[in-house]
């Protein structure tokens, strides 16, 4: 009996590579949502290398082969951490791979039992920037036309 081959996806990319795609989405995607916000949206989201580790051998341990990345966005009103607020974040989000009754295959999002029922394998709350930029993003200031909208 041989084992499912698990599907690929993605691949290590160069600089220009990555230039283009943050270019691109400051003018298509970040520019809009921060004039609209009045601040400026998150540009990233920074993670530890220890606490990705440590999630993917959670979500491994619960059956996981893969992880999507979900994009959200905090609630307005966010008591847990008002800088917070409005701005855009990533979850992941581990999957298990299956075949639907007609044999297609895809990646669905994992859950596993628990006492309070089922529960999704997610992790959330890296450090976004902004409000919580670091490195030579510090102090920078991110220009929307007239709009000053400061990384603080």
């Amino acid at each position: 009996m041989s084992a499912a081959k698990i599907m690929k996806a993605g691949q290590f990319v160069d600089n220009k590579h990555v230039s283009m795609l943050r270019e691109n989405y400051r003018e298509n995607r970040w520019r809009a949502n921060s004039e609209r916000l009045g601040k400026a949206d998150s540009l990233s989201v920074w993670y530890s290398l220890d606490e990705l580790k440590q999630y993917i051998q959670t979500a491994e341990a619960a059956g996981a082969d893969g992880i999507r990345v979900y994009f959200g966005v905090y609630p307005s009103v966010f008591p847990d951490n008002i800088l917070l607020q409005d701005r855009q974040t990533i979850v992941f989000v581990g999957t298990q791979q299956k075949q639907s009754e007609t044999g297609k295959t895809e990646n669905k999002d994992l859950y596993i039992s628990t006492p309070k029922g089922p529960e999704i394998i997610a992790f959330n709350y890296g450090l976004p920037c902004p409000p919580g930029c670091v490195g030579p993003d510090r102090h920078k200031v991110y220009k929307i036309d007239e709009l000053q909208l400061a990384a603080k």
